[in-house]
């Protein structure tokens, strides 16, 4: 009797512990599925309660309000941040120098901080920006493969994408039932389009010796097959890259192009087309709208792809836009990264293309159904965003950027031959390049 009175005591004794134990299990079980909400929600970053402190970020000066707009979410899903949100003065050059004289003096501040393209490799390689590899790995399936091959430099990738930006042909969609896929039809379709319908030009792109030709000139050289880095050289002395030149040329001396086109800027070229006096144009992804817009051309424009040349297969336009970087320095690292994640996340990248259309760099923007009803072009633009090439990663691009201004305007120009242009272009890409990586 004693016995059994015991081992009853010791059952319930054993029940209540097992009983107590499910219920810390069903709890802490709970604890974490909210946190896993809680992050999915957030875009990548952790709980809202688990992030605290300031978070300094710089950008270059937004009047959309899709920036502070996705700042204020951001906040709103973690309290404990506070975001101090910075819109530095001036143009890119003026940002880029506010930024880059923090960096270099080793500041902490800012945290998180918008980049050019073209400043990535070269922030990268000054060792100024977080190594997030692992988070961008994480997600890079997400976005566009153009936009996304900018994130990296020798394999590790210090970027998130923002949005961006790629060259790409406009055509008079009135005129033009099925825009060229190589450069004779280009040529032909212009020929049979001069001197009609108020079209005095078949072709306008851009040769402003300065970024606009290098822009411009690597597009007509990829889509010949001709490339600008393989294996750690410079490759621009090249047939392909010669005969891409000369194609370029060729067009100004047969009055396709006006010869103006050598010392034409993007909006010197959108002025021309949005006149009615271009067929064809090549321009960046801010143009559309404008276009649309323009009292001779409204509702008679269509985008593509950029024609190939005969030695080509893919059309790539020429990558830009923006991205976001992590200060290496950064004394809330945490948070910073989860802001960058946010921002170039679904949230941010929605509110800046319904706010600015500008071109997302996240697949899903696309598909998004308030974006596809306020912005239904974009669809016809991915593609083109998608295989967009960037310029040469180098770290310090500026630098050969300049070199190639001057060497491919003096061919453009018949300062020098072309094959002479090219050979001594390469040698001094070539040098400078070497001393970069020093």
């Amino acid at each position: 009797m004693g016995g059994k009175v015991m081992k009853t005591t010791k059952f319930k004794i054993l029940s209540l512990l097992l009983c107590g134990f499910m219920l810390l299990s069903s709890v802490a079980c709970s604890a974490g599925n909210t946190a896993g909400s809680a992050t999915e929600s957030g875009g990548g970053q952790k709980g809202g309660s688990e992030l605290s402190g300031k978070v300094v970020f710089a950008d270059q000066r937004d009047t959309t309000g899709a920036v502070q707009k996705s700042i204020e979410s951001f906040q709103k899903e973690n309290p404990g941040v506070t975001v101090d949100y910075q819109q530095l003065p001036g143009n890119s050059d003026d940002v880029k120098k506010s930024i880059m004289t923090s960096l270099a003096a080793g500041d902490s501040e800012p945290d998180v901080f918008s980049m050019d393209i073209i400043w990535v490799p070269q922030f990268a390689s000054a060792g100024w920006l977080l190594d997030v590899t692992q988070d961008l790995e994480a997600v890079k399936d997400q976005y566009l493969e153009g936009p996304l091959s900018a994130c990296y430099l020798n394999g590790k990738a210090y970027a998130f994408p923002n949005y961006t930006d790629v060259g790409l042909l406009y055509y008079r969609s009135d005129l033009v039932s099925t825009p060229p896929k190589t450069w004779d039809e280009l040529v032909s379709m212009s020929k049979q389009h001069i001197g009609k319908d108020g079209i005095q030009y078949g072709f306008v792109y851009q040769a402003f010796q300065g970024e606009p030709i290098v822009c411009n000139s690597l597009e007509f050289i990829k889509q010949n097959g001709g490339k600008d880095l393989e294996n750690g050289k410079f490759a621009f002395n090249s047939a392909n890259t010669i005969e891409a030149l000369k194609f370029m040329r060729s067009l100004i001396d047969q009055g396709i192009t006006p010869e103006g086109v050598l010392s034409h800027k993007p909006d010197d070229s959108r002025a021309i087309f949005e006149d009615g006096k271009a067929l064809f144009m090549r321009n960046w992804t801010y143009a559309y709208a404008p276009a649309q817009a323009s009292a001779k051309v409204k509702g008679k424009v269509g985008v593509a792809a950029l024609p190939v040349g005969p030695k080509g297969s893919d059309s790539s336009g020429t990558l830009g836009g923006w991205y976001f970087g992590v200060n290496k320095n950064s004394e809330n690292k945490e948070a910073a990264l989860a802001l960058a994640k946010y921002l170039a996340g679904e949230v941010g990248q929605k509110d800046r293309t319904l706010k600015a259309s500008t071109f997302p760099t996240l697949k899903a923007t696309y598909d998004d159904p308030e974006v596809k009803s306020a912005l239904p072009y974009l669809s016809d633009l991915r593609s083109a965003a998608d295989k967009a090439k960037p310029r040469p990663q180098v770290p310090d691009y500026p630098a050969s950027s300049s070199i190639m201004q001057v060497y491919l305007h003096k061919a453009m120009t018949g300062v020098m031959k072309y094959e002479d242009a090219m050979a001594e272009m390469t040698q001094k890409l070539d040098a400078a390049y070497a001393s970069q990586k020093k």
